[in-house]
C-alpha cells in the first residue's frame, strides 16, 4: 500500500486510456488520505476465473483488486459507484514511459491550457 505523499509521489505509473481518457495506472492500493486534490482515485476489479482481466473501476474494491487508477477528469460511474469494463473496448494500454504523478499532473494542466487558447 501507498500510504505517503513520498511514496506517491516517487511511484512510477502506467499510462492508459481508459473510456478515452487519459489515466495513470498502478497494481498497489493507494490510501485515500494522500491524494491530492484536483485527482480521483478509483480501483480495479479483475475477473475471478481469468486473473488479469479487467471487469470493474469503482470507488472502492475488496474483492479481487487489481489495481488503482488516477485522473485528472472524473470517470462517469453508476449509482453505487462502480462501472463495467470492456477490456478490449474501454482500455488502451499506451506504449509511453511510465511516469510519476507530477509529471502527469503537469502534462494535463498543460493539454487544458492549450484547448482553452485554441
Amino acid at each position: 500500500m501507498i500510504d505517503t505523499i513520498d511514496a506517491l509521489h516517487k511511484e512510477k505509473f502506467e499510462q492508459w486510456l481508459l473510456f478515452g481518457q487519459h489515466v495513470l495506472f498502478t497494481d498497489i492500493r493507494i490510501s485515500n488520505d494522500i491524494i491530492p486534490k484536483k485527482i480521483y482515485k478509483y480501483e480495479l476489479q479483475e475477473n475471478d476465473c481469468h486473473p488479469f482481466e479487467t471487469i470493474m473501476i469503482g470507488k472502492h474494491i475488496t474483492v479481487n483488486f487489481e489495481g488503482t487508477i488516477l485522473s485528472y477528469q472524473p470517470i462517469q460511474l453508476d449509482k453505487d459507484y462502480y462501472r463495467l469494463i470492456d477490456e478490449a473496448k474501454d482500455i488502451e494500454y499506451l506504449p509511453s514511459k511510465s511516469i510519476t504523478l507530477n509529471q502527469y499532473t503537469h502534462k494535463m494542466t498543460k493539454n487544458l491550457i492549450s484547448n482553452k487558447t485554441r
